[in-house]
């Protein structure tokens, strides 16, 4: 579905710059510990996959690390000069970076207590996403890795779980985007209506292609995440008191014929929810 190659490579160049003056402080990470995540990663797939609507704009960019030991992290980021005061941001080629340590530096799973922060900080699925993860090839001929649509997703449910309960509802518009990506997109199109599989499960939905298309992204989450965090992100979804917030701010405005009817965004959301096995009433 993703086909890197097609990305603008002016959205390479500052992930470039960026992760070639990190690893030049280091003598411990290397390339291919490199995740590239969050805005910037969005912003590459959205351009791979063919789109050029207007998406929620971003001046920083997000790496995931992954780390064998906090003496390692050390090394790095002490060389770093920090940006605000998260304890894990640090101006890189002149950009703010945010650095999230995973791997084998997480206690307990999913989650990690930087040095340099007060509190722990949420990785939860980003070593399965990194196994899964596609390589991203940068300018300067380094490769690094980029999560598959899938995986980007399973991160934005989680991220909406975590920030939602604080009221904080941004992340409703990438879930949206992603969405929006599976139900345009000509080969889960191919697939809904050409394979025996894809076939049941548009009549499933109705003959919906569209609720189709995202069932089929929800068994790709369910894929991506592997059977334990599934079980954890389905027990947390599924009792989410924030459910009405993510159907009213999967706004895409500018994406041509996203729903504007928040019961239509929720109809999609619950053919994802079946692709996902949750088990929840029609």
């Amino acid at each position: 579905m993703l086909d890197l190659t097609r990305a603008d490579p002016g959205l390479l160049h500052l992930a470039d710059a960026v992760v070639t003056e990190l690893l030049a402080t280091s003598t411990a990470l290397d390339a291919a510990q490199i995740m590239i995540v969050g805005a910037h990663s969005r912003d590459i797939m959205q351009s791979a996959l063919g789109h050029g609507f207007g998406l929620r704009a971003t001046t920083d960019i997000d790496l995931g690390l992954a780390i064998s030991n906090w003496p390692a992290y050390g090394e790095l980021v002490e060389k770093l000069p920090p940006s605000g005061n998260t304890g894990i941001q640090f101006r890189i080629a002149n950009v703010p970076a945010d650095l999230m340590p995973f791997g084998d530096v997480e206690d307990p799973r999913g989650t990690v207590t930087p040095p340099a922060r007060n509190e722990p900080l949420s990785v939860w699925g980003f070593a399965e996403v990194f196994a899964a993860a596609l390589p991203l090839t940068l300018p300067s001929g380094g490769t690094i890795k980029i999560p598959t649509v899938a995986g980007y997703a399973a991160l934005k449910l989680a991220a909406w779980l975590d920030r939602s309960e604080y009221n904080e509802f941004k992340d409703a518009i990438d879930i949206a985007t992603v969405l929006y990506w599976y139900a345009k997109s000509p080969v889960v199109n191919d697939y809904v209506y050409e394979s025996e599989h894809g076939q049941d499960l548009l009549l499933a939905e109705d003959t919906d292609d569209t609720a189709a298309a995202v069932r089929v992204l929800g068994e790709h989450l369910a894929a991506a995440m592997g059977p334990d965090r599934l079980t954890e992100i389905t027990e947390r979804w599924l009792r989410s008191a924030k459910a009405a917030h993510l159907y009213d701010h999967m706004t895409v405005t500018s994406a041509p014929g996203w729903p504007r009817s928040p019961e239509r965004r929720r109809s999609l959301i619950q053919a994802m929810e079946r692709g996902m096995g949750m088990a929840r009433p029609r």
